[in-house]
């Protein structure tokens, strides 16, 4: 199955037109980098306010509270504008955190608000959420206890994970910490955060194998054996890139093409944010993009059974009419569908023919 995948991927390379790339900068990220950085379909250093702000026109600057940093310290951190982030009311518990000299998002903040998941996909509900939990997903953390003389918290972190519980001042002596006492203590907020300007300094190059063209799965960089993980299944949409086109997107480099994969889980992530942002009900009828098996999709009047993935995650405003959310009645007497709970209508534009 592996062979098969490339091969599907290799075929389409050579026999599919090629398309102008909507956003010319394609971050170059180690596909196991990415996920450590990714949340509810975020990814730090990939994801711009300007992205944020399409996705929403309410996203708003917001004051952060710095739990490492605290607001007696003198210091900042040089990887994200301090102290100031953006917030929206479709993305409730996060806030983003741009980069101080550019519109990449370097920090996310999730805030009491939050229920999803962390990078790795475990979930979480961050009103429920106590330290001797993330000890349990996290044992390592154990040993990670440390807090600036100016905070007010404690941190418990990896390289990119950083979770967060308030020092009890009143308890004396506060050395040698009564680590026991604090077990359950409730997590205050968790901090994904990196250094972008690090990422992208010492990445020089894309990966690449001999002729290969340069492949990207996900938005992130992946050499033709990394692409042998995936099966044909998980494939949501394939867009590839020739010529002219290749190389204003990866450089001289893109000489023998480029290939961009989504797949269905990052397609999934994709249209439900979008969606989200049009729809309250969409919202509330999908509150996760992993919830959307109770609801069938219908778009311009098609109902869309399998592999629509691709079809829904393509939509941008360009295209979008309405959305609507119909009940189980409805759609048992308009479509004949029984085994849904509820029937996502989708209206667009003709999607424009590109040379």
């Amino acid at each position: 199955m592996k062979f098969k995948t490339v091969f599907i991927f290799l075929l389409a390379f050579y026999t599919l037109t090629g398309h102008s790339q909507t956003n010319d900068q394609t971050s170059l990220l180690d596909t196991s980098l990415a996920k450590k950085i990714t949340v509810s379909g975020f990814c730090l250093c990939q994801t711009t306010l300007p992205d944020l702000q399409k996705l929403s026109n309410d996203f708003k600057p917001i004051e952060v509270e710095e739990m490492d940093l605290g607001k007696k310290c003198i210091s900042q951190d040089s990887r994200f504008e301090n102290g100031k982030g953006y917030y929206s009311d479709k993305f409730p518990g996060m806030i983003f955190q741009k980069d101080q000299t550019s519109d990449e998002v370097s920090k996310i903040r999730l805030t009491k608000d939050f229920k999803g998941n962390l990078p790795d996909g475990t979930p979480i509900d961050l009103r429920d959420l106590k330290l001797k939990d993330v000890f349990n997903i996290y044992p390592k953390l154990k040993d990670t206890w440390g807090s600036r003389g100016c905070s007010d918290y404690w941190s418990f972190a990896n390289d990119t994970l950083f979770f967060y519980v308030k020092v009890d001042t009143t308890k004396k002596p506060q050395f040698p910490i009564d680590e026991a006492y604090y077990y359950d203590k409730p997590i205050e907020a968790v901090d994904l955060l990196i250094s972008c300007y690090r990422i992208f300094e010492k990445t020089e190059r894309y990966k690449q194998f001999l002729n290969d063209p340069v492949f990207f799965i996900d938005s992130v960089n992946v050499t033709r054996m990394e692409m042998q993980e995936y099966q044909p299944t998980d494939i949501a949409v394939v867009t590839v890139y020739k010529d002219t086109n290749a190389i204003k997107l990866v450089g001289e480099q893109g000489k023998f093409g480029a290939v961009y994969v989504e797949t269905k889980k990052f397609a999934r992530n994709k249209y439900w944010n979008f969606f989200k942002s049009k729809s309250a009900d969409y919202f509330k009828t999908v509150p996760t993009p992993q919830s959307d098996s109770s609801v069938i999709y219908i778009l311009n009047d098609k109902v869309l059974k399998t592999n629509f993935e691709g079809d829904l995650s393509g939509i941008d405003d360009q295209m979008f009419i309405e959305l609507n959310i119909i009940d189980k009645q409805k759609l048992k007497k308009d479509y004949n569908i029984s085994d849904k709970s509820f029937g996502v209508i989708i209206k667009t534009k003709p999607k424009d023919k590109k040379d």
